[in-house]
């Protein structure tokens, strides 16, 4: 019995999930390959699915948040692979003029260019820092190295 190769698992710096150099397109796997991805400790990405690891490459940032909503005046992030989120607490970081976010692991998630526009709608200056504010929350915007 021949042993299969496990298919070459790529995500690009917009967060376009691409398997053996072909971009996928059933956003149904794609969300399945997403939420089961995991990072080890040597920052390495894989896919935990039914007892076997499936290593991923990344470009950039293994999440991407493709739009920004408004809900009950709390921010709203959408995924790529089409997940939603409430924007988590934490600081909106900015390196390299890239805006990330922390969603489940350090610097995970990059903003594409029309979220961040959208976070800008509620940018606000105090003390000479800037903050996103909706309501009585804020995520300070900080640069990176």
């Amino acid at each position: 019995m021949n042993n299969l190769r496990a298919p070459e698992l790529f995500i690009d710096k917009n967060g376009q999930w691409y398997t053996d150099g072909v971009l996928m397109i059933n956003k149904e796997i794609i969300k399945l390959f997403a939420s089961h991805l995991k990072k080890d400790g040597y920052d390495k990405y894989h896919i935990d699915w039914q007892n076997q690891l499936y290593p991923v490459l990344v470009e950039d940032a293994p999440l991407f948040v493709q739009s920004l909503t408004e809900q009950a005046g709390h921010p709203i992030i959408q995924l790529y692979d089409g997940r939603t989120f409430p924007l988590p607490s934490g600081s909106i970081l900015i390196k390299n003029n890239i805006p990330y976010i922390s969603l489940f692991w350090k610097r995970d998630t990059k903003l594409s260019h029309s979220s961040y526009c959208e976070l800008c709608k509620n940018l606000i200056e105090k003390d000479s820092r800037y903050f996103f504010q909706y309501g009585d929350s804020e995520w300070l915007v900080e640069e990176v190295g």
